[in-house]
């Protein structure tokens, strides 16, 4: 039986797909000790077609597609797995391609269903001459697992929900610049895509469904990830309970969550949820990827677990999909798009990396960012559907849109910065202030020149 199925993995055709970041360059060559290589996120992002698309660059690099193997360990036709079903399928695949002993790459997908699945690949990838690739559902794939399970053999690599410029290569739409500037016309239909990403988000298969369809479809993945990512994993809390949180975490997104306020809110709705249970239910949504919580920019190196958190979602269509009916708020899509694609750019998941910046002078400046070891220096980002900027003349508006220019002027000299970014929709100035210069940029362009960096 393990030979017939490898056999027809070996010889699939590797499906098509829109190229994204390439994983190439992070990969060793074939031999004994290699780090494996994991890639986690949140379900239903593309994962499995990272893979593929990686088969297909070392296709076209020259190893012999013999030598690139991928098995999904959910077939069914594999029946109850057990802790040698790995090991029969891997010694099946040496029987068909004896050569493949000198070295080879290995692509296990849903591995994380079989039992005692680390022992296999820490065993592998030290005694065979082998790059091995393994991915699977983050219910039992997580970050938080991985060192523990692979004892620091493992190289961890996230992968999200589509960023604007993978949306663009998926619309068909040109992203190319000359020299940094993009013709008129090409900046209009890139303006014009951005705010469809904003309205579609990026989970790859929802791309061109209908608004209904898709609607229906991401609030099914919402409750998907909720229940087996994080309750059946965690059985941190209810049903009720953790779907309630679940809602309110990405109907949030983008704002200020006050932990015991949703527990009052809860227990007066006759739903039983302890103090703990409600705080370990925001750490269980981080390790499932299916929100994040930022804190106030600090130097102390304690956490404080009861420290006010704005929350995130991961994707901005996601949570428009479970948003209330009458409930559109660009602000918030928009916030959470450029919080995802900071997430997306500083992927070592430090912690303090994204920050929120407050001071008693500066109400908020929604991110910090940076990276001491790195050496990437830090940056104050505001987000703001448009910066106002116009609008100080007129006398009922002053007070409101001057506020993100003050904010970030005040962070600045607080900080000793003297450059921030004010990204909005459409607008493209810079605004001299006392502490220097607040860049306004377009988001679309602020998504792309990243994404090119």
């Amino acid at each position: 039986m393990y030979e017939s199925l490898v056999a027809e993995y070996l010889g699939f055709q590797i499906p098509t797909f829109i190229p994204r970041k390439s994983l190439l360059k992070q990969l060793p060559k074939p031999k004994q000790r290699n780090m494996i290589t994991t890639l986690i996120g949140v379900r239903r992002c593309g994962k499995t077609f990272h893979l593929f698309q990686t088969m297909s660059e070392l296709l076209r690099a020259g190893i012999p597609r013999n030598r690139l193997f991928y098995f999904p360990f959910d077939d069914d036709r594999l029946g109850e797995l057990d802790g040698l079903t790995a090991s029969k399928v891997l010694d099946a695949y040496y029987a068909l391609v004896p050569d493949a002993i000198e070295g080879c790459y290995l692509f296990f997908d849903e591995i994380q269903d079989m039992p005692n699945w680390e022992a296999f690949a820490r065993r592998v990838s030290e005694q065979y001459n082998v790059t091995m690739v393994l991915t699977g559902s983050s219910s039992k794939l997580l970050s938080s697992d991985i060192p523990t399970k692979l004892r620091g053999r493992a190289l961890t690599h996230e992968v999200w929900p589509l960023g604007f410029s993978e949306f663009c290569t998926f619309s068909s739409i040109e992203t190319h610049c000359i020299g940094g500037a993009y013709e008129p016309r090409n900046a209009a239909a890139l303006a014009h895509t951005f705010r469809q990403y904003l309205d579609i988000g990026g989970f790859p298969a929802v791309h061109d469904m209908d608004v209904t369809t898709r609607a229906q479809t991401l609030q099914a993945y919402a409750d998907e990830i909720m229940t087996k990512d994080v309750l059946e994993r965690f059985g941190s809390a209810s049903y009720r309970a953790g779907r309630r949180m679940a809602l309110t975490v990405l109907r949030s997104t983008g704002l200020q969550l006050s932990v015991n306020k949703q527990i009052k809110a809860m227990r007066s709705a006759g739903i039983s949820i302890s103090n703990e249970s409600a705080y370990g239910l925001l750490d269980d949504f981080e390790d499932a990827h299916l929100a994040f919580k930022v804190s106030d920019y600090s130097l102390s190196i304690r956490d404080n677990p009861k420290s006010v958190y704005k929350v995130y979602a991961v994707d901005h269509g996601l949570s428009a999909a479970v948003a209330l009916a009458n409930h559109i708020d660009m602000g918030q899509r928009l916030e959470t798009a450029v919080f995802i694609e900071l997430k997306r750019r500083y992927g070592m998941n430090r912690d303090q990396v994204i920050s929120r910046y407050r001071s008693t002078a500066c109400p908020e400046v929604d991110f910090v960012v940076g990276d001491v070891m790195l050496s990437a220096e830090y940056e104050l980002i505001q987000v703001a559907v448009e910066s106002g900027v116009q609008r100080v003349a007129e006398q009922n508006n002053a007070r409101k849109y001057r506020s993100e220019v003050d904010n970030l002027e005040q962070a600045m000299a607080e900080t000793g910065l003297a450059e921030s970014t004010l990204i909005t929709l459409d607008e493209e100035s810079d605004i001299p202030v006392s502490s220097g210069t607040v860049h306004v940029v377009p988001a679309w362009r602020w998504f792309l020149d990243g994404a090119e960096a």
